[in-house]
């Protein structure tokens, strides 16, 4: 190598040297500032975590709320036709263990809870033959259902059934 190509070698390492001594020290509050940037970003992403989860909270329980709004009742329906026809049953099977006349049109007047359970039959009859729909058919029923209890108990009991 001779002295000319040296000379630019040197000049390099001496220009690189100065570029290396050159470069700036960090503040000495960087890292306090690292660290204070850091824990802002972590406590926005818990704070934006917690509200995510509130709303969450929120729409779950108007979720609940508003589907024990519209579900049906707990209650079964009772269906009061169906419980009537085996009270009705009933009291036949009550009557012919008795040897109890099973009551006719002649016994009606006679027994003022037969005379009303014929009463709602022919109601119940009239209402059928109208077509009316089944919410008004439902008091009858149910009527109808209490009637025939009341009698089956008082059959049972060997009570007659007057009215006042």
């Amino acid at each position: 190598m001779t002295r000319t190509d040296a000379q630019p070698i040197e000049t390099v390492n001496a220009i690189l040297q100065c570029i290396g001594d050159a470069q700036p020290q960090p503040p000495a509050d960087l890292w306090t500032r690292i660290e204070a940037a850091h824990g802002v970003r972590s406590r926005r992403r818990r704070l934006r975590r917690l509200a995510v989860g509130g709303m969450f909270c929120v729409a779950l329980v108007s979720a609940v709320a508003l589907h024990r709004l519209h579900a049906p009742s707990a209650a079964p329906e009772i269906d009061w036709q169906a419980r009537a026809q085996a009270l009705e049953l009933q009291l036949l099977a009550l009557e012919h263990e008795n040897r109890v006349p099973v009551t006719t049109s002649a016994n009606f007047d006679a027994d003022p809870a037969t005379g009303e359970l014929a009463e709602i039959d022919r109601r119940l009859q009239v209402a059928y033959e109208h077509n009316n729909p089944v919410g008004q058919l439902v008091p009858l029923w149910k009527r109808r259902s209490e009637l025939l209890d009341a009698l089956i108990a008082a059959r049972r009991e060997g009570l007659t059934l007057t009215r006042i």
